[in-house]
Order: C-alpha cells, then sequence, then structure tokens
C-alpha cells in the first residue's frame, strides 16, 4: 500500500488510540509540521505522552518522568517553530483547557491561534503529511471509554484536501 491507513476502534482499541497520538505527536517533536491544526468538539489537557521511563529526555530533557500532559507537548512545538491552530466547541469542558491555551499565548503569541465556535462539533488532527479523523475528541473518555471510531489518512490528496479545507474555512476567523 503506497499510503496507508488506519482505522481504529474505541474502547476495544484504547491502547491502541493512545499509542497512536503518542507517535504522532512523538514525530511532531521530531520533524514537526509547520503548522498544527486541531480541531475537536471537546479537548481537555490529556496525557498524551507517556514519560515515566523518560524515553523522551532526548526530545525534551526537561519533562519529567511522569506522564505528559497536551498542553505541554503544545508549548514544547510551539518552541520548536510551529503554528498551532485549534477549532474548539464552546462548551464549559472546555474551558480549563482555553485557560491554558491563554498561557501559552502570552508567551509565544500569534504563533497559536483558536476559535471557539457555538456549533463546531467536527473532531482531528492534521499536519504536514497525515489526517486524522473520526468521531473522538480529544478527552480522556473518548480516547479510552466511549465507542469511538478514528481513521488515520496519510494520502497527500487527502491532506492537501483537508489543509485547504481548513485554512478556507477557519485560519481568517482565529484570535
Amino acid at each position: 500500500m503506497l499510503y496507508p491507513s488506519r482505522d481504529l476502534h474505541g474502547p476495544a482499541q484504547s491502547r491502541a488510540v493512545r499509542d497512536l497520538f503518542q507517535s504522532l505527536f512523538v514525530a511532531e517533536l521530531i520533524h514537526p509540521s509547520p503548522k498544527l491544526w486541531l480541531f475537536f468538539a471537546w479537548i481537555s489537557d490529556v496525557e498524551i505522552i507517556d514519560n515515566s521511563a523518560r524515553e523522551f529526555a532526548a526530545l525534551e530533557p526537561d519533562w519529567p518522568a511522569a506522564p505528559i500532559r497536551l498542553s505541554q507537548v503544545l508549548r514544547a512545538l510551539l518552541a520548536r517553530g510551529v503554528a498551532i491552530r485549534l477549532v474548539i466547541r464552546a462548551d464549559g469542558h472546555n474551558d480549563y483547557f482555553i485557560a491554558r491555551l491563554q498561557n501559552l499565548k502570552a508567551r509565544y503569541g500569534d504563533q497559536i491561534k483558536w476559535i471557539v465556535e457555538k456549533s463546531f462539533h467536527a473532531k482531528g488532527l492534521l499536519g504536514a503529511d497525515y489526517f486524522l479523523s473520526g468521531s473522538m475528541n480529544l478527552t480522556l473518555n473518548g480516547i479510552s471509554i466511549n465507542g469511538e471510531h478514528l481513521v488515520l489518512r496519510t494520502d497527500p490528496a487527502a491532506v492537501a484536501e483537508q489543509s485547504i479545507e481548513l485554512e478556507t474555512r477557519w485560519e481568517g476567523l482565529m484570535a
């Protein structure tokens, strides 16, 4: 298969879902996308990389021997020059994570932008060479408990199509 794709189903494959997110974000730390899009109706500062054995110390020497949260990974990506864009649903659940984003914005300015949209419901992650989408929110329940479906695509045409869609629909509206 020239451009592999992967389908994952939770909760039966919740370990594989966690591993996939860890792999995608570690790959971003090693070879960052110029722009990373996260779009989730509900998002939490979930544990995204298991650094309990310090196996990622070469990537981020200051990270503790503990699980690393999404906001910590985003900070490391911003330090590497990645432009981060988020589309999030207007919902009280997301307020804590948005407060974490405010802290990153204070340090990195317009390198990180987001929009909070009243009726937003899509879910996905888009890097330079992959597109992950499906029914899963980036929350503990989404990753570990709910019956979710995710599709990882690496076909350049599919990635480009999603990139154009996000840029056209959201980039000009972000603050």
